[in-house]
């Protein structure tokens, strides 16, 4: 048994192209049994004369000579025909000869003709195998209807008119079935791609498209030959430009936040049901803008508060999310959201903070990672903190009216007395669910100590009510019956009396008041004794703080009531007075009472609102007061599952459709640029379908069969119609995208390039189908172009106009007879069996037009050259005027592929298993440097020089002639030669060659470079190494200093 087994011949094999399928000289026309023509046969005579005696009549038994002379020599013979065409006079016997050869030529073309007479015969009589007959083709018109018609329908076998062939013959093209037409239209498309990394050089990222159909995803027009990736397309994809990254991320809205003025402290609290992985406040101040509603737009943005106060810190840790945000008061009023200010699309009346997420890669992997963490979290409970300090426009007033707040008032009136109140309310507080209130201001014109200014405010023994204010700076007098006794002396001293026994003002926290609340239609005291003067302040200030109480009815509290528990004694002091200064010399007048008086009053409260969504459905209460959003690319949309919009991996599109309503049918054309799809992609298996959807308020209604009623695009790998009936609950008012469409979405979890490019999306689509009326049908070959059409046989008032976007296509002539004899003469040796390498080859490439090349590896499977019962087909798509994704390394989609690989199956046997698959393509990457001719352009001609070294390395994606071949070879003594005949290059140095088998690897510098396996092709890299080489001029130095003065 042979043990040294070589893969020669699998690399030595070159496959079968379809050009190799047809030998000219088997072609029962090339093949002639009598091929002479009156030149040739003239010339035959006259040598076949020389062999011919001639005998005179005198002598039959003597040759006289040879007919020779009876005909042309054979520089004659020329000359000669040209005098039969041209008329002249010619001998007899010449005459009756030429007309013989002329009467032979009829007969020649028969019997040459019996090659192919015999061929028909066989083929067609015996073995009754017909040509293939010629195919119709098909059309997309768009159809118009009438400015006062909202719909009608076009009849099935409509007749349109196409012009006419090249026999003057109507060309005609029918409808295929009844289709109802209407004013739908497709007026937006939109897209959202999230990208899931293949290399270590991509990012996972999110890109979004608010106009796919443009140069940008933004709305810029293509100049020429628009064509677009429907789902969008990933940062490091370089034909076009880089797409945004979408607005995502999350809102928040309620009554809690209507945040007038003053410092504003707000804390947003989520609780999940997983555990976030923590990250810093700085990372999440960094990647999370925060805007707020304001009263003549948007405020902000905001940052995450990185420091903490009392009750307020961001947090990511455990299964918490606090968000800290700190509104300086300088800021305008956070007002409530109106969508005629505001824009966006917010179900609410309330004011809304919005959390917006940077998520741009690389710039922002943090906020990517967050993104990913919060989109896979369960919102357990949501709750609002606020606190607002220095709040100033409060409404006050007392018993005797309202009160100026920006100016010095006095809070319980000029003369207050006991029970005097004052009033404080801020509806903004009060309406909210709060927790504490603190007021807090500057007494003005208050004495140094209220126990010294009213000292002399006694009471005497008989409780009489009198307080004459007296005070004395040596001497402490008891007062008795009105009458001021001098306190003796004893022993020499003065007997002083420190803390006297009957004063009214004993100390700084003499003046109270008592402060209650309005609750709903009930009064709480929430303190009985207030000290009214605080003494932490320089001067005196009011420093007020109450807690809510448990059971108070939300926005029906306020106002805050402050009630005198004392008088400031105004009432007595002109009696006061007047004792005073009845008396002695030694008494001092008694001091006026104090009257309070506030220079300026800050409020500040604290309040909260939560809501728990792990109560029993039904059951969750304070929805109204707290509204979760979502904020999608396009829209926003109330949700209160996760914190924000869940985007798989994958792509959505989305088709914007005016002027349709539910149970309508629309027509949709999707025209593809097919052949564009990546063919490395991972594709669609058999079940796997493009799922779509209709929207229906902000929540996507999947379309079953009832409603996508038809669907000819293959998964967006062919052109086709999508035929939808809009279902009941389609609507046009929602804030997910914008209103006043309907929105369909088709979504796909595959990658961007696993379909084709798409061209457009049309609705009102009929489709059309030659009708042919003993017409020429040459249009067959190519098919008619684009707006041929333009209208309709027999005119139908309710139809505006037809146009004709797009070529037709499907259609082909009748089958051509060098086709008709090489199809059925490999049938006949392939016996429809796949047994042999010829078998296979060529079976493929008769069923699969599209392919250009085959190439056969027996007993492969993968890498294994040596696996009996295994065959590997290596395809090569034809790129002659077809799209492809990648001209440099063309490849057959894994759909296609699955067609060939399950028609070849079923032709070969049991025991052997067939693969399809791409070549594998190994690249040559050339560096070198270069020396270009004096004159020419260094920029230009780099650039032409990569270009030049790419066309020679790869010409087929230059060159329609050219095509791909198995077992080339490259040596760099050849590309060496080849780039120094170029006019433009002087000379080269450090010529290098790569040989890169896989993307994966930079490559092994070789100077001949041979294919790895029997599968690869060697192809031209993407990109060069050129660098040009600068010339070294030294400046001359002159030996004298130039004279420049005269």
């Amino acid at each position: 048994m042979a043990k040294n087994c070589e893969n020669t011949f699998l690399l030595q094999h070159g496959g079968t192209a379809q050009s190799q399928r047809f030998r000219n000289a088997l072609a029962p026309e090339n093949l002639k049994l009598n091929d002479f023509s009156v030149a040739e046969w003239m010339q035959f005579a006259h040598t076949f004369a020389k062999e011919v005696n001639y005998f005179s009549i005198e002598n039959d038994t003597t040759p006289a000579g040879t007919w020779e002379s009876f005909f042309l020599e054979k520089d004659k013979i020329a000359a000669f025909i040209n005098e039969i065409e041209s008329g002249s006079k010619l001998t007899p016997h010449l005459t009756l000869f030429v007309c013989f050869l002329k009467l032979l030529e009829i007969s020649k073309n028969r019997f040459n003709s019996i090659t192919k007479r015999h061929l028909d015969f066989y083929y067609q009589e015996i073995l009754q195998i017909e040509k293939k007959a010629p195919v119709s083709d098909q059309v997309h018109l768009i159809f118009e209807v009438a400015k006062n018609i909202s719909e009608t329908n076009i009849e099935a076998d409509t007749f349109v008119e196409a012009g006419k062939d090249s026999e003057g013959k109507r060309l005609q093209y029918t409808t295929n079935k009844e289709v109802v037409v209407n004013k739908a239209a497709v007026v937006s498309l939109k897209s959202v791609y999230h990208h899931h990394k293949k290399s270590a050089t991509e990012q996972n990222a999110l890109y979004a498209a608010s106009e796919v159909n443009s140069v940008d995803g933004k709305g810029e027009p293509f100049k020429e030959n628009p064509q677009w990736l429907p789902f969008g397309y990933p940062q490091h994809y370089k034909p076009s430009l880089p797409l945004d990254t979408p607005k995502l991320g999350f809102a928040i809205a309620s009554p809690t936040l209507n945040l007038q003025e003053g410092h504003r402290d707000i804390l947003f609290h989520y609780a999940t049901n997983k555990a976030f992985t923590s990250l810093t406040n700085a990372q999440l101040s960094e990647v999370i803008e925060v805007y707020a509603t304001g009263e003549k737009g948007w405020l902000g943005p905001y940052k995450i508060e990185t420091t903490s106060k009392t009750g307020f810190a961001t947090v990511l840790s455990g299964n918490v999310l606090d968000l800290f945000v700190a509104i300086p008061k300088s800021e305008p009023a956070i007002t409530p959201y109106n969508q005629e200010i505001h824009g966006e699309g917010f179900t609410t009346t309330h004011p809304v903070f919005r959390f917006l997420l940077k998520t741009t890669q690389p710039e922002y992997a943090v906020g990517y990672s967050l993104y990913t963490q919060l989109v896979e979290k369960r919102i357990l409970a949501a709750s609002i903190k606020v606190t607002v300090s220095e709040a100033e426009n409060v409404i006050l007033r007392n018993d005797l009216g309202n009160l100026a707040a920006n100016k010095p008032f006095h809070p319980f009136g000029a003369q207050p007395i006991a029970k005097s109140a004052f009033y404080v309310d801020y509806p903004e507080a009060f309406s909210k669910k709060w927790t504490n209130i603190q007021l807090k201001g500057d007494w003005l014109n208050t004495p140094p100590d209220f126990r010294e200014h009213y000292i002399a405010y006694r009471k005497n023994n008989s409780s009489r009510n009198l307080s004459p204010s007296l005070y004395y700076k040596t001497l402490y007098q008891e007062f008795t019956d009105g009458i001021f006794q001098a306190v003796k002396e004893v022993d020499g001293f003065k007997i002083t009396a420190n803390t006297p026994t009957n004063l009214y003002v004993d100390d700084n926290d003499y003046f109270k008041a008592k402060v209650t609340l309005n609750n709903n239609e009930t009064t709480d005291t929430l303190t009985s004794n207030h000290v009214l003067f605080s003494s932490e302040g320089d001067p005196f200030q009011l420093q007020l703080s109450v807690n809510a109480k448990s059971n108070y009815v939300v926005g029906k509290t306020g106002p805050l009531k402050l009630a005198l528990n004392q008088s400031f004694l105004h009432a007595i002091f002109p009696q006061v007075y007047a004792l005073a200064i009845t008396n002695t010399e030694d008494t001092l007048l008694p001091n006026e009472p104090y009257t309070p008086i506030l220079e300026k009053l800050y409020l500040t409260y604290t309040a909260t609102q939560m809501v728990n969504f792990l109560s029993p459905p039904g059951t969750t209460k304070n929805l109204d007061k707290i509204q979760l959003f979502h904020e999608h690319p396009f829209g926003q949309a109330e949700n209160n599952n996760t914190i924000v919009p869940k985007y798989c991996v994958g792509g959505a599109l989305y088709i914007g459709l005016t002027n349709t309503k539910a149970l309508q049918q629309v027509q949709l054309l999707f025209q593809l640029l097919e052949g564009t799809e990546n063919p490395l992609a991972t594709s669609f298996t058999q079940n796997e379908k493009i799922e779509w959807a209709v929207l229906s308020g902000n929540d996507w209604f999947p379309l079953q069969s009832n409603h996508l009623l038809g669907n000819t695009t293959d998964n967006f790998l062919k052109t086709g119609i999508v035929t939808v009936s809009i279902p009941r609950e389609a609507s046009i008012e929602h804030s997910l995208l914008p209103s006043g469409m309907v929105w369909l979405r088709a979504k796909t979890d595959k990658s961007f390039d696993t379909v084709c490019r798409f061209m457009a999306i049309k609705a009102q689509v009929v489709t059309a189908t030659f009708r042919n009326n003993n017409n020429e049908l040459s249009h067959l070959e190519n098919g008619l172009p684009s707006e041929t059409i333009s209208k309709l046989t027999q005119r139908d008032a309710h139809i505006k106009s037809i146009s004709q976007p797009y070529g037709t296509f499907g259609g082909s002539p009748e089958e051509s007879d060098s086709h008709y004899y090489q199809r059925i003469s490999e049938r006949i040796r392939h016996r429809d069996r796949a047994i042999n390498l010829w078998d296979y080859e060529h079976l493929i490439l008769e069923k699969f037009p599209e392919v250009h090349k085959v190439k056969c590896l027996t007993h492969t499977l993968d890498s294994n050259f040596h696996a009996p019962g295994n065959v590997a087909l290596v395809v090569i798509p034809d790129t002659v005027n077809q799209n492809a994704f990648d001209i440099f390394q063309p490849r057959l989609s894994t759909a296609k592929r699955n067609e060939i690989q399950s028609y070849i199956n079923q032709l070969n046997t049991l025991f052997v298993t067939a693969q399809i698959i791409n070549p594998q393509y190994e690249e040559i990457k050339v560096s070198l440097k270069v020396r270009f001719n004096t004159g020419f352009d260094e920029h230009f001609y780099t650039t032409k020089l990569e270009e030049d070294i790419k066309e020679y390395l790869s010409p087929w994606a230059y060159k329609t002639t050219a095509g791909l071949r198995f077992g080339v070879t490259f040596h760099k003594s050849k590309l060496i030669a080849y780039i120094e005949q170029l006019p433009y290059v002087d000379f080269l140095d450090s010529v290098v060659l790569r040989h890169i088998k896989t993307p994966e690897t930079t490559g092994e510098v070789k100077t001949n470079i041979v294919p790895s396996s029997p599968k690869a092709i060697l192809v031209s890299a993407k990109q060069h190494d050129i660098e040009s080489i600068q010339s070294n001029c030294k400046k001359k130095t002159p030996n004298t200093d130039p004279i420049c003065l005269p």
